[in-house]
Formats: C-alpha cells, sequence, structure tokens
C-alpha cells in the first residue's frame, strides 16, 4: 500500500491496534467516553507549534486546525506559544507540552532529549525543500558566485532554515564558515526573506513553502528576492508526542489527524491553511537520513 493511501483508513487501523493492546473490556469503556458529552472537558492537551514564523502568522495557520482538535477529541486544547526553538524543546523536556509540531531537527532533539514520538505528518512533508534566496537582479547565477558574501540562515535548529541547506552547501565544498564572508541567523524564514530583500544578506536560506505563501499572500512581491536554487527533497515537519502519553489519549489524538479529509467540504480551509491534503501516519524510520545529516554535521551545529 502506497503512503498516500494510508491516511484514509489508518484511523481503523489504530483502533484495532488499541484493541489488541488493552482488551475488549477497556476498549469499550473507552469507546463510551470518547461518546461523552465533549462539551464537558475533562483533560487538557497542551500543544505547542514550531516558531518558524511570526506569531500573527502561526495563529492565523494553525487556529483551525487547533479548533478541530478540540472539537473532534473533546479535550480542552491549551496553546502555549515559544519564543524560539531552544524554548519549544526546553517545554516539551519539561513535559508542559502533550504534542508538539517540530520541524525535522528539532523532533530528532527532542526524541534524544526527551523521548518525543512521531505521531503524524502532512502528506507533503515527505517531499520537502530549502531554497535560496537572492535579490532580483544579482548577476551572481550560481551558489559557487557567491564566495565572500553575506549568507543568511533561520533559526540555528531549524531544518529547512539551516541544517539541510547546510548540508547541501557542504555536499559541494562550499562550507559556511569558510566559503561566505559572513554567516547570519535570522530567526525566522520571514525574516531572512526579509534580511535578503533589505540587502543585509546577500544569498538567504529558508523553507520553500513559507516564501511560497509569502509571495501568494503580498508578504513579499515577486520584485523582492529570487531564488536561485532549490534543494532536493527531504523529510520535515512532524507532529509528535510524549512517550508516555496515555494510548486512549494517543489514539483519539491520531483519529482526530487522520479523520481531516479533502473531500470533506468542513476540512478544506483547516487543510488549506496548514499546506495539507491529509495527515499520514509517522514512522521513525522516515527521520533516517536527518539522523545521517546531524550526524556528520555534529562539529559544526554544537
Amino acid at each position: 500500500m502506497t503512503r498516500s493511501n494510508q491516511f484514509l483508513h489508518y484511523r481503523w487501523v489504530s483502533i484495532l491496534k488499541t484493541l489488541c493492546q488493552i482488551g475488549l473490556p477497556a476498549f469499550f469503556l473507552m469507546v463510551q467516553a470518547w461518546a461523552g458529552n465533549t462539551d464537558d472537558f475533562d483533560e487538557t492537551l497542551k500543544i505547542g507549534l514550531l516558531p518558524d514564523s511570526a506569531q500573527k502568522i502561526l495563529d492565523s495557520r494553525f487556529g483551525p486546525l487547533l479548533h478541530y482538535i478540540e472539537a473532534e477529541t473533546g479535550l480542552r486544547v491549551e496553546y502555549k506559544q515559544s519564543k524560539d526553538y531552544l524554548d519549544l524543546l526546553n517545554q516539551f523536556k519539561e513535559k508542559e507540552l502533550d504534542a508538539v509540531l517540530f520541524g525535522g531537527y528539532t523532533f530528532i532533539l527532542a526524541q534524544q532529549g526527551a523521548g518525543a514520538e512521531p505521531l503524524v505528518l502532512r502528506d507533503n512533508d515527505l517531499h520537502f525543500n530549502t531554497v535560496f534566496l537572492v535579490r532580483p537582479g544579482s548577476i551572481e547565477k550560481r551558489l559557487k558566485d557567491f564566495k565572500g558574501a553575506v549568507i543568511s540562515f533561520g533559526s540555528r535548529q531549524s531544518t529547512s532554515g539551516h541544517l539541510m541547506p547546510r548540508y547541501f552547501l557542504d555536499q559541494q565544498s562550499m562550507h559556511p564558515e569558510i566559503f561566505f564572508s559572513k554567516v547570519l541567523y535570522s530567526g525566522s524564514h520571514d525574516k531572512t526573506a526579509y534580511w535578503v530583500r533589505d540587502g543585509i544578506a546577500d544569498i538567504g536560506a529558508a523553507n520553500s513553502q513559507v516564501i511560497e505563501r509569502m509571495l501568494r499572500e503580498g508578504e513579499l512581491l515577486e520584485s523582492d528576492i529570487q531564488i536561485l536554487w532549490q534543494t532536493p527533497d527531504y523529510t520535515d515537519y512532524v507532529w509528535a508526542i510524549q512517550p508516555d502519553m496515555e494510548t486512549s489519549l494517543r489514539v483519539r489524538l491520531l483519529d482526530a489527524f487522520l479523520s481531516l479529509s479533502p473531500l470533506n467540504p468542513e476540512h478544506e480551509h483547516i487543510l488549506e491553511s496548514v499546506g495539507a491534503g491529509g495527515y499520514l501516519p509517522a514512522h521513525d524510520a522516515d527521520f533516517d537520513l536527518l539522523r545521517n545529516v546531524v550526524h556528520s554535521l555534529r562539529s559544526e551545529i554544537k
């Protein structure tokens, strides 16, 4: 079976797995609990989001999804903001968060430091990439032409804004601290784009989907930036949970994500807001490439 078909039936597979794990009597008690009055919240789900864009953008993108999760699961959803990537990681490690949307690199760090377990990812997260941005009209036409220039990455803990673009530069023998005159870290993808536009950096690496959205919504103009090069695909972004999350809660959350369908008119806006056609079960092996990259760059990304 292809990965693209998994989200259409996996909700039933997850229920059957739960039935095998907890036994028939407990399973029916759990179903009865789900069928109860969801207006009376008896549990709170504390959620965190990777702060890879301005807060107002995160609120706009994920507000519909969080409202849906609350309605679908009967759980009170409490969204806790994070000031940066490290703050998000620390909140998860201190068990202040139950479920988090991580980037690929922050997920690996959360798994290594706190045992984070992958739950779901969007259908397009398996085929992610980074774009290198320059100003329009630049006479430099290739990455190698930017020797001695100023480059900006996003956050140091960003997969698409730092880890993977650094990896692909290294693969072409362009080690950032040696090849460029200065290496900057903007902290977010949108700020990297603005730094390139405003001349603070000559070239910048950013999440391709963020740049596409900024252009589509008018936060960037076609005359502001130009895409010089796009990386090959890699896996990025995953919803992850605490390793000791109760089975019943885990299944309720998984089922809510996998029930989102582009064929359901009520789900269309939710999926459009997060840039997805649906959600798929996430597997640990999806991040093997990133683990290898983290290992190969361990001396550069400390």
